[in-house]
């Protein structure tokens, strides 16, 4: 089972993206609604997914990973950004994110985190 942590101030902004994680089964679906309850949590429960929204407070999204890099550096991370996908890339590299994702990511953006998680070893 993958454990999921989204991470998401608004819970609204993430409520399609979980119902369909949870949709998809063999899933287990943790919530953090603020920064330090998220990096609690990361090191606790040991996700194996991180969806991080594009703030989380007044933190962004690309920031907080940094620090989740500091406390469990294998935690695969997406993140919702709306910078253009090159001048994302290019602000993300050497952070690991398997996947940008959009605002309000729904059920398509669910199936293509599973689907690269699912070629990732150890979570085949």
């Amino acid at each position: 089972m993958l454990r999921i942590l989204l991470v998401a101030d608004k819970i609204d902004a993430f409520e399609e993206l979980a119902q369909a994680l949870n949709n998809e089964g063999q899933t287990e679906i943790l919530w953090a609604h603020d920064s330090q309850t998220a990096l609690d949590k990361a090191t606790v429960d040991a996700p194996g997914l991180a969806i991080v929204d594009e703030y989380i407070g007044e933190v962004e999204g690309l920031d907080w990973i940094q620090h989740l890099i500091s406390v469990n550096a294998f935690i695969q991370t997406a993140v919702v950004s709306r910078l253009p996908h090159e001048v994302f890339h290019d602000i993300s590299e050497g952070l690991g994110i398997m996947a940008q994702l959009p605002p309000r990511p729904g059920e398509s953006d669910a199936r293509r985190v599973l689907e690269v998680m699912g070629k990732m070893p150890g979570f085949e």
